[in-house]
């Protein structure tokens, strides 16, 4: 048997925090165009049924149209069973929306809900607390997955902690983890695993990287599992190194070389590193400018800091030069305080807006 496993989609985030409201309108499109194809990819794919780790929804103020819509696809989908655990962030919504519940899809609730298919026990729980596996029977000669939305830690505890140590006491051999939006696996004991789907879709810089979903294989009574990739638009992060640029026509060089390769269709952040001349001045607005047609979305952030030498002015006689003395020489300020007024008082002497 195969099952998809899934979570963290936040169907209803408004995405307009960065983009335009036209951009965010068509991304929040794109977020269910991508759970439509991740289905048909489940159904392609063998899966008898998916698991939805929580955080289907961005918050219990998500409207009755799209949770309709929602539920529509999922009834389209009869072929396969949902087995869903609403997250922390829409909470009971759903069942309070008075919207219908298809038929193929099973609610987990507040304290352990099991389901059983083709011998494999489902299992799982909303409410995470310190004793919750105490009141945890599994059948040790079957297949057994639990779906929790929480945190990884040591021991359980309120609100979200989910421990390792309380898991390998139980016969679950694969945990079904929401809630962290990248992709990651924990081995738990020799038959067990704590696997994070992560989200299917990356919305910001904080989700940067490979996002997906995961198959479950179940076969002669052990479990496998693939990350499969599945991201319409990829969130990149790409730092480039000015400490070596003697020209602001070099930036513009390094930072086109450095993006070179990333697809049009993805939302990119360049961050500028390293030490360059004083001399060399980056206005990241108007590289962002240069650059921002190229891709969905691209933004560029100076984290740079200017080279300062204080043997460099140690002889200087000009106002420069004993300003930066007078800098460098105050040990009551740290050398990051340093650098940040040497900096503004470079720009200020030339004139520029600080």
């Amino acid at each position: 048997m195969r099952i998809l496993h899934t979570s963290d989609l936040h169907l209803n985030s408004p995405l307009n925090a960065r983009l335009s409201m036209l951009k965010a309108d068509e991304r929040k499109r794109e977020l269910i165009s991508s759970f439509r194809g991740m289905l048909t990819d489940a159904e392609n794919s063998g899966c008898s049924a998916v698991i939805i780790a929580g955080d289907l929804f961005d918050d219990e103020r998500v409207g009755i149209r799209i949770l309709s819509t929602v539920m529509d696809i999922i009834e389209a989908h009869r072929n396969l069973f949902f087995f869903y655990l609403p997250g922390n962030h829409e909470g009971k919504r759903l069942l309070s929306s008075g919207v219908a519940i298809p038929e193929n899809l099973k609610l987990f609730g507040e304290e352990w809900t099991a389901f059983e298919l083709d011998g494999v026990r489902i299992v799982g729980r909303t409410e995470i607390s310190e004793n919750m596996f105490d009141s945890l029977t599994l059948d040790k000669e079957k297949v057994n997955i639990a779906v929790l939305h929480g945190t990884l830690a040591d021991k359980s505890a309120v609100p979200d902690k989910i421990g390792l140590k309380d898991i390998e006491k139980t016969n679950v051999n694969y945990l079904a983890l929401g809630h962290y939006h990248s992709y990651g696996a924990t081995a738990v004991s020799d038959t067990q695993i704590a696997v994070y789907s992560g989200t299917p879709e990356g919305r910001g810089f904080d989700e940067a990287g490979d996002k997906g979903y995961v198959l479950i294989d179940v076969e002669k009574g052990r479990i496998t599992h693939t990350f499969v990739k599945h991201a319409k638009r990829g969130i990149r992060i790409v730092e480039v190194d000015v400490s070596d640029v003697c020209r602001e026509i070099d930036i513009e060089n390094k930072i086109a070389y450095a993006i070179a390769h990333i697809s049009e269709n993805d939302l990119v952040r360049v961050v500028l590193k390293g030490e360059r001349a004083p001399q060399i001045k980056i206005d990241a607005d108007a590289l962002t400018e240069r650059f921002f047609s190229r891709y969905y979305y691209l933004e560029i952030k100076d984290e740079s800091r200017i080279a300062i030498s204080g043997e460099d002015y140690l002889y200087d006689k000009s106002l420069k030069g004993e300003f930066i003395r007078l800098v460098l020489g105050d040990e009551s300020l740290s050398e990051t305080e340093k650098r940040d007024i040497i900096e503004c008082g470079i720009r200020a002497l030339a004139g520029e807006t600080v």
